[in-house]
């Protein structure tokens, strides 16, 4: 397997870690209940960003490593 193939499914598994991860801080799993909901929920929405936007960069070079 060559270096591109796995980075590509590496980048994909990282994007969906960051997705459930922050899920788990919305829903309490992974924060303790005594930190307060706003922050929970504004780093879980982050984390959820964040693993959009490593899944459409993940794409996009996938793409353009395809390409060439």
């Amino acid at each position: 397997m060559d270096l591109g193939r796995l980075s590509k499914y590496y980048g994909y598994i990282m994007s969906a870690v960051f997705f459930f991860g922050g899920l788990f801080v919305i829903f309490g799993v992974l924060i303790p209940e005594y930190v307060p909901e706003q922050f929970r929920i504004t780093a879980g929405i982050v984390l959820m960003l964040w693993a959009v936007y490593r899944f459409v960069i993940t794409g996009m070079r996938s793409r353009r490593n395809d390409d060439e």
